[in-house]
């Protein structure tokens, strides 16, 4: 309202009454300015949420009844009440090792490395995240897996764990692992949920005390010695049938043979031989026997061994033959002369 007239103001009049009073507040309203730019920035990290690939968040709100069990909230930028939290969980597959010290059936102690994989449910998030917390891998998986572990190795010798019994074991110990999770430790008297979903339980490694593991060793030792010595009698037995039954056939073949072949026989094998090394272009020695059984022998003229032999030979000086003697006459032997008697003179007589 005009004050002069008591009429209505123009618009532009009321826009600049309104210039006017807001100039008269500025140094107001630049202080407010800065309060509110400063606590946007400060609460921003608590407004402004950004889910990454493959996680899921849980929304807590502070004056509407808490945790949202059947909102889970997908990735991607995400932007609430300063007041309320958001919880981002990893919805992907997870790997988790740690060592467990277990007995085995004869009590021997044993330090296993176990590794297992999981993954979250995703639409059971917000419950894992009420009843259970962030800490479930520490307060949930890891303690069951550690205690079902050491409930069926204790049934089984420590040789049984790293030979073709890990597999069964593994096996055992994801069942016990699932049944857990799912009937265990669920809220009594309300909805049960399959929280997260355990791909496998893996046994990596065995730790054996020094002393045992070397017995182990010895002992495997000397199993595959016995082994070696009994592939070796049966080899020796496998070599004597074959030697035995070469044997039989050299013999059946030497009789067969022996019946049809003939001095005849053999002398025209040698002509063909020799008619056959006459064609051939290379320089063959033929050396035929002296007698009317000889068979040649082939010597072949190419090869470094008999050229070798040949040279030498050729170059060995032969021996001078000796001077015969003329055996020396034999001298006459002489006459033998008898000899003459001798006669006894006579001795006188006194």
């Amino acid at each position: 309202m005009d004050e002069s007239t008591g009429g209505p103001l123009p618009r532009g009049s009321r826009f600049a009454r309104f210039l006017r009073r807001l100039y008269g507040y500025r140094h107001e309203l630049v202080i407010f300015a800065f309060i509110a730019a400063g606590a946007f920035v400060f609460l921003l990290p608590n407004i402004w949420y950004t889910i990454p690939p493959g996680h899921v968040g849980v929304l807590w709100k502070r004056f509407a009844g808490g945790t949202i069990i059947d909102l889970v909230i997908a990735e991607g930028t995400k932007l609430i009440l300063p007041w309320d939290r958001l919880y981002i969980y990893d919805a992907r597959l997870q790997q988790v090792e740690d060592q467990v010290t277990v007995l085995a059936s004869d009590g021997l102690q044993i330090t296993l490395t176990v590794a297992w994989r999981f993954h979250l449910e995703a639409g059971s998030v917000a419950s894992l995240h009420k009843f259970v917390g962030p800490d479930y891998e520490t307060i949930l998986v890891g303690p069951t897996v550690a205690a079902r572990t050491r409930d069926v190795v204790a049934v089984y010798r420590p040789e049984e764990v790293y030979t073709e019994d890990r597999l069964r074991i593994q096996n055992q110990i994801l069942e016990s692992v699932r049944f857990d999770l799912y009937n265990r430790f669920n809220p009594v008297g309300k909805k049960k949920y399959n929280w997260l979903i355990m791909e496998d339980v893996l046994i990596k490694g065995m730790a054996l005390p020094p002393g045992v593991q070397e017995a182990i060793v010895r002992k495997n030792e000397a199993f595959h010695q016995i082994e070696e010595y009994a592939f070796r009698v049966k080899k020796e037995e496998r070599e004597a049938e074959r030697k035995q039954i070469e044997a039989v056939g050299i013999r059946k073949f030497q009789e067969i043979v022996s019946n049809g072949m003939s001095d005849s026989y053999l002398r025209w094998r040698g002509i063909e031989a020799t008619l056959e090394l006459a064609k051939s272009p290379n320089a063959k020695v033929v050396v035929i026997g002296n007698n009317k059984n000889g068979l040649p022998l082939i010597l072949n003229m190419d090869s470094k061994e008999v050229s070798d032999a040949i040279a030498a030979a050729k170059l060995t000086p032969k021996p001078k033959p000796e001077p015969k003697l003329e055996p020396k006459p034999k001298p006459e032997p002489e006459p033998k002369t008898k000899p003459e008697p001798k006669i006894k003179e006579p001795v006188p007589r006194n």
